[in-house]
């Protein structure tokens, strides 16, 4: 499910600190990255149907950018493909990631509030909401500020306790099978949440009743993907609460110190409109590692 990822680089200080990551992600299966940098040319004059004069000075800068970073990713073991492109970016990553057939798309983001300062409106929301691909987004929290800031980094236990929250709805039970394959390829302590929502103080009608079949199916489904994970690696938890959904992924992170949060799905609120529910809520509030999964 890893052997083959997407990284969009800007060579910011981010850049540097995500590639630190990169022996973890090899030893969870990466064999080959694809790094991709885009030269946005709305950032620079309008020069109608013209390129800009800067870009050309920029493509070169790039190529030996992304030349350093293939070195670094080499001396591990990791094949890099290179690819530079001029235009809008969000759009440029999409379509790399199909062009190139990757299963991830590896994107940072830098603790609790970065989605409210940095990525809503802006590249990496797009890219959530377009993309047909998985999406990680690895976060860092940054101490100090001005020349004394400093990226704390999240590396070395990506995988080392993992949360899959899912609603096992018609569109969860598609990508199980990617669920199983990041499981196995992870081989880490999994615990399964589901959020059964609405009060836990159900009344004796016709909700009740309906909403306590529903219940009953989703632990057994819950019970049926544990015993699936089970094999690959062994210790999986299972956790059913009832009430705010989003509330509750973030406290059973808290509570378990997860180290990754992977968002199953939502229904039609991942598919359509990632950044409209419960999906929205946990990626912007949360100061952990997010895996969004797509099939």
């Amino acid at each position: 499910m890893l052997k083959k990822i997407l990284f969009p680089v800007d060579f910011s200080p981010f850049t540097d600190k995500m590639m630190e990551c990169a022996g973890e992600l090899a030893s969870a299966g990466m064999r080959e990255m694809v790094l991709l940098h885009v030269i946005d040319t709305k950032a620079y004059a309008d020069y109608g149907d013209y390129i800009s004069p800067a870009v050309p000075k920029m493509q070169s800068a790039a190529e030996e950018k992304l030349d350093k970073l293939e070195g670094e990713l080499n001396e591990i073991g990791v094949s890099v493909r290179k690819t530079l492109k001029v235009g809008n970016p969000a759009l440029s990553i999409v379509e790399t990631a199909k062009e190139e057939n990757v299963s991830l798309i590896y994107m940072g983001g830098h603790g609790k509030g970065f989605i409210n300062r940095f990525l809503l409106g802006s590249v990496s929301e797009k890219v959530l909401r377009l993309s047909d691909r998985s999406v990680l987004i690895q976060q860092y929290r940054i101490r100090g500020e001005g020349e004394g800031m400093a990226l704390e980094n999240a590396c070395s236990r990506l995988f080392e306790n993992v949360l899959l929250a899912s609603d096992f709805s018609e569109y969860a039970e598609k990508i199980k099978p990617a669920i199983i394959g990041f499981a196995t390829a992870f081989c880490a302590p999994f615990t399964l949440l589901h959020v059964q929502e609405g009060r836990s103080n159900w009344g004796w009608d016709t909700v009740y009743r309906a909403n306590k079949r529903k219940a009953k199916e989703n632990i057994q489904k819950m019970q049926d993907l544990a015993l699936r994970i089970r094999p690959a690696c062994g210790e999986v938890h299972t956790e059913m609460v009832t009430g705010n959904p989003a509330t509750w992924i973030l406290k059973i992170a808290e509570d378990i110190n997860a180290s990754l949060i992977m968002i199953g799905a939502f229904g039609h609120r991942t598919v359509g409109s990632l950044l409209g529910g419960v999906a929205e809520k946990v990626v912007r509030q949360s100061d952990r590692p997010i895996l969004v999964l797509k099939v």
